[in-house]
């Protein structure tokens, strides 16, 4: 977590510092105001979801995911390249993991694994201003914080144990007995109780900074909840995106 803040504070304070050269460059006024245009084009993230538990023993819960989505801008400033983004992103994201045992009983030998899993579907509205600075005929910077809104739109957990017995045992003993393999709807309180339920909608704040190479685009980002997903427990988000914009 640590390692992303730092590298996306290293790029702000790029990209602010190109700003400024850029507006001196320009003489102070709306000499870069006509360089940047609106625009509008699909992006496509790498999301690592961090998972914030405000308990005394949290668990490991971070999700990896990706991000599909459409933005579009409009610019809102005549002097500056001031910007307002916004569109739509579908995100996906997944946590899983694992725990094996093994152990010796009365000169046999057995075994067990427990596996569970988090996957989640949700839909993003981002509400941005983005400044956008041009460096040259192929590249443009273009730093952005705003909020967004995301709609979660299926959470469901699994939890599967498998059992290993000898072969020996096996016309006494059923593996199925001790097995089991649950779905849980994270959304329905009569699964999860009512501390475990998950809320439909979130709201956040982001920043990030993005970079154009001709029509294509690469970005990285920083969005953090300001409500709660659960009880106790809030998400962060560390994205890597890239794009075309038409």
């Amino acid at each position: 977590m640590r390692k992303f803040k730092c590298l996306l504070t290293a790029m702000l304070l790029a990209c602010s510092t190109a700003s400024f050269a850029q507006f001196t460059n320009g003489g102070g006024g709306g000499g870069v105001s006509s360089d940047v245009e609106a625009w509008k084009g699909l992006r496509f993230s790498y999301d690592k979801t961090f998972v914030n538990q405000d308990w005394d023993d949290p668990e490991d819960a971070d999700m990896n995911g990706f991000s599909l989505g459409y933005v579009q801008s409009f610019k809102i400033a005549k002097k500056f390249p001031i910007f307002f983004e916004t569109g739509l992103g579908l995100n996906f994201a997944r946590h899983s993991d694992s725990e094996s045992e093994s152990w010796d009983e009365y000169g046999y030998s057995f075994s067990a694994e427990n596996k569970w899993s988090t996957t989640t579907l949700g839909l993003t509205i981002p509400l941005n201003f983005v400044y956008g600075v041009k460096i040259n005929d192929m590249l443009a910077i273009k730093p952005y914080t705003g909020f967004y809104l995301r709609v979660n739109l299926m959470s469901k957990s699994n939890n599967k144990m498998e059992v290993s017995f000898p072969s020996e045992l096996l016309d006494y003993i059923d593996p199925s007995d001790y097995e089991w393999d649950e779905d849980v709807n994270n959304f329905d309180e009569d699964e999860v109780g009512k501390d475990g339920k998950w809320n439909r909608c979130q709201f956040g704040w982001q920043i990030g900074a993005t970079l154009d190479i001709n029509k294509f685009n690469v970005g990285i980002g920083y969005a953090l909840d300001f409500n709660e997903i659960a009880e106790k427990v809030k998400t962060s988000k560390f994205a890597v995106t890239v794009g075309y914009n038409f």
